[in-house]
C-alpha cells in the first residue's frame, strides 16, 4: 500500500510538472513562429517569452548529442521510477524535490522523444532561453539541497577533545616498544 502511494504522490506532482510544461510548449509553438519573441509584461524589458529549440542540454551545450540525451533522460527517469518507493520514506523535501525533478526531465524527454529537440521559450535578459521543465528542474535542486542542509540531522561532536585523542593510543593500535 505505500508502494501505491509513493507512485501516487510521484504521479501527481510529477504529472503536474509534465502536464504544465507540454501546455506551454505546445502553445508557444502553436503561438509564435520559430524565433519570434513577444514582451508579455512591458513594465519587464528584460522578461521575453520566445520560441526557440535546443538539441543540446544546458545554455545550448551538446547540440550533436541530442540521441545521448535521450537516452540518458529514458535511464534517470526509469531510475527514479524504480527507487521513489524507497526515495518516499525518506523526509518530505527528497520526496517532493525528486518528484518535481523527475516531472521536468519527463517533460523535456517527451520533447527530445517527439522533435529530437526541446522547445525553450523563458527568456530572462541575457540568460540562455529555457522552458518550465527547466525550472522545475532548478527548483528541485534548491528544494534538495534545502533539505539537505536544514533537515540532515547533525553529528555531535566527539566526546574527547582532538589533543586527548592523539595523546593517548587508541585500543586497537598495539602498542610501541621504542
Amino acid at each position: 500500500m505505500k508502494t501505491l502511494r509513493a507512485y501516487g504522490f510521484l504521479l501527481v506532482v510529477g504529472g503536474l510538472v509534465v502536464a504544465a510544461d507540454q501546455f506551454a510548449k505546445r502553445w508557444i509553438e502553436n503561438t509564435l513562429p520559430f524565433g519570434g519573441s513577444v514582451m508579455p509584461l512591458p513594465f519587464l524589458p528584460w522578461l521575453k517569452i520566445t520560441n526557440w529549440h535546443n538539441s543540446g542540454m544546458a545554455f545550448g551545450l551538446g547540440q550533436a548529442w541530442g540521441w545521448a540525451f535521450l537516452a540518458l533522460g529514458v535511464v534517470y527517469a526509469l531510475g527514479v521510477l524504480l527507487a521513489f518507493p524507497a526515495i518516499a520514506r525518506s523526509g518530505w523535501w527528497l520526496r517532493w524535490g525528486m518528484a518535481i525533478q523527475w516531472g521536468g526531465a519527463v517533460g523535456n524527454l517527451l520533447d527530445r522523444w517527439h522533435h529530437g529537440y526541446v522547445t525553450d521559450f523563458i527568456a530572462v535578459g541575457r540568460f540562455p532561453v529555457f522552458n518550465l521543465a527547466d525550472a522545475a528542474i532548478s527548483l528541485s535542486v534548491v528544494i534538495l539541497l534545502a533539505g539537505e542542509w536544514f533537515a540532515a540531522p547533525r553529528e555531535a561532536p566527539p566526546p574527547e577533545s582532538t589533543s586527548e585523542a592523539l595523546a593517548s593510543p587508541s585500543p586497537r593500535t598495539p602498542p610501541h616498544d621504542g
